[in-house]
Order: C-alpha cells, then sequence, then structure tokens
C-alpha cells in the first residue's frame, strides 16, 4: 500500500470511529436521523451529512463500505455502490484499502 492510499485508509477510518460514537449517542436519545461527517479520504474534508439510524445500520453492514459526499469518490480506490439525495455509499475495492477497512472496523470482531 503505498502513502496515498495509507493516509486515505486512516482518515477513513477516523471518521468512522467519530460517526460510530455520534450513531450511538444519537440511539440513546431516540433520534430518527442523525448528522455524520463525511467519511471521505480528504483530511481537510469536514462535510456533514444527515441520514437515519436505517440508512446508517445499511452501510455500517459491511465493513468495506464508507458514507460520503457526492463528489468525494476516489476511483482508483472504492466504488460507488449507492446514490441517495444526499450522501453516496462507496465500497473499498483497491486490495490494500479494503483490507484495512476491515481491519478497522470498530464492528468487527477478527
Amino acid at each position: 500500500m503505498d502513502e496515498r492510499e495509507r493516509r486515505i485508509g486512516l482518515n477513513e477510518a477516523l471518521f468512522r470511529e467519530v460517526n460510530e460514537a455520534v450513531s450511538g449517542i444519537s440511539e440513546k436519545f431516540h433520534s430518527q436521523t442523525f448528522e455524520i461527517v463525511c467519511e471521505c479520504g480528504d483530511t481537510a474534508c469536514t462535510d456533514r451529512i444527515e441520514l437515519t439510524r436505517e440508512e446508517y445500520e445499511a452501510v455500517r453492514s459491511e465493513s468495506t463500505q464508507f458514507v460520503i459526499k457526492p463528489g468525494h469518490e476516489i476511483p482508483d480506490v472504492e466504488t460507488t455502490v449507492g446514490r441517495h439525495d444526499n450522501y453516496v455509499v462507496v465500497m473499498k475495492v483497491a486490495p490494500e484499502a479494503a483490507e484495512m477497512a476491515e481491519r478497522t472496523d470498530p464492528r468487527h470482531e477478527g
């Protein structure tokens, strides 16, 4: 894995962990929707995305999936697997990126 892919993967993993905490807090307050931070690989991105708990859980069902703003895709590392009004779901397809996504998934027990 080159340095660029490593930085992208680490940034995505960091924001996924932040969003997991936000999800847990919103669940305690029985919120139907909540805002997360864009999980793209751009270290300067702090865009927010509003989605429902069901939408978030659908993305989190796969370790290699991330929620990002439209236009934040990185085609050499990921592919778009879902489009919604205010966000895109991408899946890591580059082998090293997919492995890092699985390894850093806070829901993954392996």
